[in-house]
């Protein structure tokens, strides 16, 4: 068995999907798997390293010493830093300084393998590895077995995100302002999970049935507080960034059961087939998140029909259904094979 590390770029949902959960889902196959964002002391013991967006100075020195030490690099993504967001100022102004940029393009380049949660992203990366591998995003089985009330006297409506995609939430603050409002035996109450309310205040959702949870940072008591959603909303602008991303928020909702209205923007409209498993708007036509809160919000039938028939479907994406991928991977061809 091989002993592996995920060097975490950071311990929020990146390193949870990219480092923590596939750490978790190689021991379940015997092998000796760390994850963080520090290197153990005798990292030059280490058969494997998966390093996410390696770039500055200092990391860049030891990627370069790993390679030579003939310890197997994997670098990971699951974003596109290629073409960044200029809404989300703080990222745009650090990876766009040409010395991390030219220190993540050596970085791929030295690396074995490269391994990605998109086939859009892979795209971009292509242009820099011959041998990139796209590994979804993936949670533990367990979750399939969250029980679900599907007709609540308070019906819940819920949004999820953080700092780095609040530009993300005007496009549904409108319909989340007015649904809050709608006389609905019981109410409704909107929840907005990683922001807190002045945050989401700025971005226009606000009112007295109207809450903000602010960052959680313990992915299990995330996970908890996104499943008190009775309905989720997913907005996003059609920008490159985004359509590089993985549909995580369709991954959570389905494993939850919960039925999601989403972007019809590239990562979405590849799982949600509209009216089925999931809601779709389609860019330009923002509106329709208030039309299709409105309906889900009457009709519990149609609430229980699409988050069961996203949940049915969800069992392709647990972790037991990545980890042979992830396996594949980080073994060189010749322990592979064996």
């Amino acid at each position: 068995m091989a002993r592996i590390h995920f060097w975490m770029a950071d311990t929020g949902g990146s390193g949870i999907y990219r480092g923590v959960l596939p750490g978790m889902s190689l021991q379940w196959l015997g092998h000796h798997v760390t994850w963080g964002i520090v290197l153990p002391p005798d990292w030059e013991q280490l058969d494997a390293v998966v390093g996410c967006r390696v770039a500055k100075a200092s990391a860049s020195q030891t990627w370069q010493k790993m390679r030579a030490n003939g310890t197997r690099l994997i670098a990971d993504f699951d974003d596109d830093y290629f073409h960044l967001d200029r809404a989300n100022t703080e990222a745009y102004k650090l990876w766009s300084q040409p010395l991390l940029r030219r220190g993540l393009i050596d970085n791929i380049t030295a690396a074995h393998t490269v391994t990605c949660c998109s086939e859009p992203l892979a795209n971009v990366l292509r242009q820099h590895h011959d041998d990139v591998r796209v590994i979804e995003n993936a949670l533990p089985a367990q979750y399939l077995a969250e029980v679900r009330d599907y007709d609540p006297e308070v019906l819940s409506v819920g949004w999820a995100g953080t700092s780095s995609t609040v530009a993300e939430l005007p496009m549904a603050a409108r319909a989340l302002r007015r649904i809050a409002d709608y006389p609905r035996p019981g109410g409704v109450r909107v929840r907005i999970v990683g922001l807190e309310p002045q945050q989401a205040m700025k971005a226009g959702v606000q009112g007295k049935r109207c809450g903000a949870l602010g960052w959680v940072k313990d992915f299990g008591h995330y996970l908890k507080a996104v499943a008190e959603f009775d309905v989720w909303v997913a907005p996003y602008r059609d920008i490159a960034f985004n359509r590089a991303k993985y549909p995580t928020k369709f991954l959570e909702s389905s494993m939850l059961g919960i039925p999601l209205i989403a972007s019809g923007i590239e990562p979405y409209r590849r799982v949600i087939r509209h009216g089925e498993n999931g809601l779709l708007v389609p860019p330009g036509q923002e509106h329709l998140f208030g039309r299709y809160l409105k309906e889900l919000a009457d009709d519990p039938g149609l609430r229980k029909r699409i988050g069961m028939t996203a949940r049915g479907e969800a069992s392709g994406r647990i972790l037991q259904a990545v980890n042979q991928q992830w396996e594949q991977a980080l073994l060189a061809p010749e322990r592979a094979a064996a």
